[in-house]
């Protein structure tokens, strides 16, 4: 069904019409996909006797309204509802549905809250690996003792395989979403490399920098040539599938409370801890960007204000010359 065919259409059989056009056409992925559909969904019940055509920017301004007073919803969440009506209704005015746009003349007012990235410490990112290695280490302790070892489905293989997970999370900064997807034939050990599918399929390509990093990474592909399996997903879970980022998350807990971090982190924050160390020591913002995989550098800029926050730090409790007193 093509584009064309909202003409004369009720809302929400238009929404549907977009969100496969948006599908198969803007190669989206599957979570900006879902954030779309959950965002038009209220605005096309709203307006569901209504023909897209006939959407007024006044009609717009009421949605908005009602949202805030009847939903409470968050300014962020409004800003994003507002954002998606536009790309829905700029879609159907690019394709000639409709003349003009009803949210051209709507202004946003709605300012993002700041929520700095949550980091770690340099201290509880050396016990998060080190509880990590420990594992591997008591593992195989364990193995040479004893003489039946399976294998194919063994601790010692997953000991590896999260060591990679948290050494591969920290060094490159990339999603745990991106982890999940990444195949055997995504590593070029020999070339040190990672390919990396990232949001809407865009893909990057990072460097493996660390030979520690490398080395981990290496010892679990070792380990993996012995599960009898045709599965190309890198990581895999006990029945020889692809894990999944749930299984990431309970991963990362697992350590975090070996590590006895008190702490509440989430496996994103290695990404947050990667991404501040780097400009802590001096990187090109850009370059960042480029790691990252943002699409915009003002998405990176936040980590700037977390690591401006950390020097602020360091200079108020260790600068000598603070305890200094000249005054005449």
């Amino acid at each position: 069904m093509k584009i064309k065919e909202m003409i004369k259409m009720k809302i929400e059989s238009s929404v549907e019409i977009f969100l496969n056009a948006a599908m198969f056409e803007r190669n989206l992925s599957e979570k900006t996909l879902e954030a779309y559909k959950s965002d038009l969904k209220t605005f096309s019940q709203t307006f569901k006797q209504k023909e897209v055509e006939e959407i007024t920017t006044e009609n717009v301004r009421e949605f908005i309204e009602f949202l805030e007073k009847n939903h409470h919803y968050k300014d962020t969440t409004i800003k994003r509802k507002i954002a998606t009506l536009k790309v829905f209704f700029n879609f159907a005015e690019q394709d000639g549905i409709i003349a003009d746009s009803p949210t051209r003349k709507i202004r946003q007012k709605y300012k993002i809250a700041k929520h700095l990235p949550k980091v770690l410490s340099e201290r509880e990112l050396k016990k998060l690996l080190k509880a990590s290695y420990n594992e591997i280490k008591f593992l195989q302790e364990m193995d040479e003792k004893n003489t039946d070892v399976d294998l194919e489905n063994n601790d010692l293989i997953r000991a590896h395989r999260d060591c990679a997970i948290l050494e591969i999370l920290f060094s490159t900064g990339m999603r745990i979403g991106e982890l999940v997807m990444l195949n055997v034939n995504h590593i070029n050990l020999q070339e040190r490399t990672i390919l990396i599918f990232g949001k809407g399929r865009k893909e990057r390509i990072i460097y493996i920098s660390s030979d520690e990093v490398l080395n981990a990474l290496k010892e679990y592909i070792i380990h993996r040539k012995n599960i009898q399996t045709d599965m190309q997903a890198l990581l895999l879970n006990r029945d020889k599938k692809r894990l999944s980022i749930y299984s990431i998350e309970n991963i990362f807990k697992k350590y975090c409370e070996k590590a006895k971090i008190r702490n509440h982190y989430t496996p994103h924050c290695l990404r947050h801890t990667m991404a501040t160390m780097l400009l802590y020591n001096g990187a090109d913002i850009r370059a960042v960007q480029e790691i990252l995989g943002h699409a915009s550098v003002v998405t990176t800029q936040i980590y700037t204000e977390v690591s401006q926050k950390h020097k602020k730090k360091v200079l108020t409790k260790f600068n000598a010359r603070n305890r200094m007193k000249m005054s005449l």
